[in-house]
């Protein structure tokens, strides 16, 4: 099995006798384990009559075994250990996966292999999370997405199991003839066998003691030599292509999709001719497809290569975000698609050079890949069994075998507008049918075969259609260079008022990459709603403005991005080390320099407005969340007011904030990663020299309301659920209050979800968790539901509140020992990649460069009674505690 140079685990795979396809894999480093188990079982499985099946049986496997019938025991000895679970079920595959402290980990498999042997599936659990799959189901009936995608699964072969409804609710799973559990049990046995099943388990166990492990207790899964029967039915019918599909959405969206049918064969992987094929079509630099459409104001984004895939089909979608002009130039659009096409047929000689610098890249990518985070890491891995051969497991998405001019041949040829379907999404279609569960207005309309012809008979693209050129930012050697420290923290190469530069080289993970952060606070970008929005349209149109310039950057490795922030931008890159230097030099001149372009400026703000009015829109609970955001931090102001403020304002009164903006600034920048003291120096000298004009000012002091008396707020949404968000803020930053509330989320949050949500069936979203506002903690509590109000649902919280302050008064000391260790694997746990320490650091920079807050909250977390922890739920949850309450009631119809 092919690793990364950068890749210091250890292997083994193995295939139990019943079957089960396992991977094992040692990490000496990591202070938690993961696994994650995946099935060849998904909705595409679901009986004719059932549809939802799959789905409900993954809820089902959560609420209790034989060995530990407690509904949601192994969700809450995670929990308890440091860790998390959770499952999710997809068309023809779901999967199951943990984390957890590393000692609890033989103990944690034990109980998730028993989710797969012995689950309950209890008859009285049926009916408690039906009502969860049916609040699934009618919290997303709004949400455009699903919507889309149903109306996407009535116009294709209604044999295809594609077509079927993925979610279920209360209808497709009730109890029909006798009670669904039966039903739920025959499904299970029939479908969960070890054969089809792939399982993933990491840690810093030795090899020898996960495969005796995983041997122990995987070995009882029941398996078969039965091979997975394949689709016998193509998903498009020939009258299912040629289609023009119009859609109405709820919010504001203008988007043309062409989609190409495609076959889906299992090694398509290793040679990644159509992942090529999209990177080609995509490309947004001069002469692009991209770049054309947008200099006639018809489009606002463009990407290739999405759609649905199977196993025995496949959707090459061209997706284009359009402007409201654009929307009549549709078909024009479409037919410079195919003059692209045209001049990616006529150039065949280009287009290996072409390959290898793709190829060139991943490989680069792959060697210096660093470590995500353990849980998805697992979860990739197991679902890449069923897709990879053993030896790609890990190198199955880089590798590419190689350019072969027949097999890219035969992928054009699909390309054919016979082959075609166009998708049109927009507000304003008439519309004549209306799409099953979700009530999506669409409309199917068959194209004149006389355009498809002409469509067919390109043969020659625009004169200044272009392909990729030769990438400057490949040309660069990128070596790791030798470490001249290894401070443990950053240090100030330059600290005058005003400016901050700060830098550290890289001597742990040892990548050839970096990150460079560049935060500019302007006092313009404060004073007043207005110019709070300015700055976030700012920050939108500086990306519209580079995109093209600097797409060979992006293809190059190199990621780059300017986010508003509440005083200011911050410009953050990323990516190799060896070519970012020019890249950084590049983006701070144009976000000095680069001319507004009115047209643009007109288009960004207009779909800004939009989206901030439609923010929201179907999600109570966020808008609470904004509203709470809003009344705790002064700079930070509701999407609706955004709106409002940005609506009026004009192009001149646009470039007249811009020019003040950067006339006084406070700069903060740090440069972290693959690089040596003199290219510290070299870049701070660089902007220094960018900055010499600015007037330099005191750094500015984020805002933050400290209610001193309990507040409660009642808003009327459109939506028809109820909420409410009720948030607990601490009374001062020390480190030992931070720990207080991190303690208090370790010891509720589960039994929140599982009680509320769960357990009383109160909605979909329940939830608690750690927030804090401009660096001084909180912990938030929400509830959403389409079954009870908003009073209901708070009184329920305050119900949970005095059950869990009773079992807290009688909380054990191995109990309480359990928590803290739990919490302790949290709050101590290394930074796993170059990625995460660059994140840390730079928030301890941006918030005073305290580097020592990690070390503080261990210390105080070590300190921490339970006496102290009573003693402080009591306070927080008296009636003394001054509290902020958003409760959001949906307005009468």
């Amino acid at each position: 099995m092919k690793v990364s140079t950068n890749d210091s685990r250890r292997y083994r795979q193995l295939t139990l006798d019943n079957g089960l396809r396992v991977l094992l894999a040692q990490d000496e480093s990591s202070q938690l384990s993961a696994a994650a188990l995946t099935v060849n079982v998904g909705h595409f499985d679901d009986p004719n009559h059932r549809e939802g099946m799959a789905h409900f049986l993954e809820h089902m496997l959560f609420l209790g075994t034989e060995a530990q019938p407690e509904s949601g025991a192994f969700s809450r000895f995670v929990s308890q250990h440091g860790g998390h679970s959770n499952a999710w079920t997809g068309s023809e595959h779901s999967s199951y996966f943990f984390d957890i402290q590393a000692s609890a980990l033989f103990d944690g498999l034990a109980q998730f292999s028993q989710l797969f042997t012995t689950p309950l599936l209890s008859q009285k659990d049926t009916k408690k999370e039906r009502k969860a799959i049916d609040a699934e189901f009618k919290m997303k009936i709004k949400d455009d997405s699903r919507r889309i995608y149903q109306v996407h699964k009535e116009t294709i072969n209604p044999l295809h199991p594609f077509a079927k409804f993925s979610v279920g609710n209360q209808d497709t799973l009730s109890d029909k003839e006798g009670n669904i559990a039966t039903e739920i049990r025959a499904f299970f046995e029939q479908h969960y066998q070890a054969q089809w099943m792939t399982l993933v388990v990491c840690g810093p166990q030795s090899l020898d003691e996960l495969a005796h492990c995983v041997t122990t207790h995987f070995s009882a899964i029941r398996g078969s030599k039965q091979r997975k029967a394949a689709i016998a039915v193509p998903l498009y019918r020939p009258e299912d292509l040629r289609q023009l599909i119009h859609i109405e959405p709820r919010k504001p969206m203008q988007k043309l999709i062409v989609s190409f049918a495609l076959p889906n064969k299992r090694d398509n992987y290793k040679r990644k001719l159509t992942n090529f094929l999209a990177h080609l079509i995509g490309y947004e630099g001069e002469g692009s497809l991209y770049s054309i459409l947008k200099s006639q104001g018809w489009i606002n984004a463009l990407s290739a290569g999405g759609g649905v895939s199977g196993s025995n089909f496949k959707d090459f979608n061209i997706s284009i975000a359009l402007t409201d002009e654009g929307i009549d130039y549709y078909e024009d659009i479409v037919e410079m698609v195919f003059e692209y096409l045209a001049l990616i047929r006529l150039h065949p000689d280009q287009l290996p050079r072409l390959y290898r610098d793709k190829q060139k890249l991943l490989d680069i990518a792959f060697d210096n890949q660093e470590p995500p985070r353990l849980l998805d890491w697992v979860c990739g891995l197991s679902n890449n069994m069923h897709h990879f051969s053993p030896a790609d497991y890990i190198y199955g998405d880089y590798v590419m075998a190689g350019f072969e001019t027949d097999e890219f041949a035969e992928l054009l040829s699909y390309f054919n507008a016979n082959n075609m379907r166009l998708t049109l999404i927009h507000p304003n279609v008439a519309v004549s049918q209306q799409a099953k569960w979700y009530q999506t207005p669409y409309q199917v309309e068959k194209l004149e075969q006389d355009w498809l012809d002409t469509l067919n008979a390109i043969t020659t693209p625009l004169d200044h259609m272009r392909l990729p050129s030769t990438n400057p930012y490949l040309n660069d050697d990128n070596p790791l260079l030798s470490v001249e420290s290894r401070n443990k923290n950053p240090h100030l190469l330059h600290d005058q008022p005003g400016f901050q530069f700060w830098f550290k080289q890289d001597s742990k993970f040892r990548v050839a990459k970096g990150h460079f952060y560049l935060e500019i606070d302007s006092v313009e970008a404060i004073k007043s709603h207005q110019h709070i929005a300015m700055t976030r349209l700012f920050a939108d149109l500086f990306m519209d403005s580079v995109a093209e310039q600097f797409y060979p950057a992006e293809l190059a490795g190199l990621n780059y991005h300017l986010t508003s922030h509440q005083g200011g931008l911050t410009l953050h890159t990323s990516g190799l080390s060896a070519s970012q230097m020019q890249l950084i030099e590049s983006l701070v001149q144009a976000m000095l320099s680069m001319p507004i372009c009115p047209k643009r400026f007109a288009e960004y703000k207009k779909q800004l407005v939009r989206h901030w009015k439609a923010h929201n829109q179907n999600k109570p609970v966020g808008e609470l969340f904004s509203l709470l955001g809003a009344r705790l931090m002064p700079w930070n102001p509701t999407p609706n007011t955004l709106a409002d403020a940005l609506k009026s304002t004009t192009y001149n009164e646009f470039v007249r904030f811009r020019e003040a903006f950067f006339k006084r600034v406070h700069i903060k920048a740090f440069l972290h990663g693959n690089w040596q003291q003199q290219h510290g120096v070299a870049l701070k000298e660089k902007l220094q020299y960018d900055f010499a004009n600015a007037q330099i000012l005191e750094d500015l002091s984020r805002p933050l309301e400290v209610p001193l008396q309990s507040e409660q707020q009642i808003v009327e949404h459109g939506a028809s659920d109820d909420a409410f968000v009720r948030y607990y803020q601490a009374q001062h930053e020390a480190p030992d209050e931070k720990i207080r509330f991190m303690c208090l989320n370790q010891l509720l949050s589960q039994d929140y979800f599982e009680t509320l949500r769960t357990e009383k069936q109160l909605g979909y979203l329940v939830g608690s968790g750690y927030a804090p506002f401009n660096t001084r903690a909180g912990v938030a509590f929400y509830i959403q539901s389409p079954r009870f109000s908003a009073n209901q649902l708070l009184a329920e919280h305050d119900a949970f509140v005095d059950e869990f302050m009773a079992k807290l008064s009688h909380c054990s000391t191995g109990q309480w020992l359990h928590h803290k260790q739990a919490l302790h694997t949290l709050v101590a746990e290394k930074d796993k990649n170059l990625r995460l320490r660059s994140q840390r650091l730079w928030l301890a920079i941006s918030h005073g460069h305290d580097f020592t807050m990690q070390k503080q909250l261990v210390k105080a977390l070590e300190r921490l009674s339970l006496s102290d922890m009573l003693q402080f739920a009591q306070r927080l949850f008296s009636e003394q505690q001054p509290v902020i309450t958003f409760l959001c009631q949906h307005a009468p119809k």
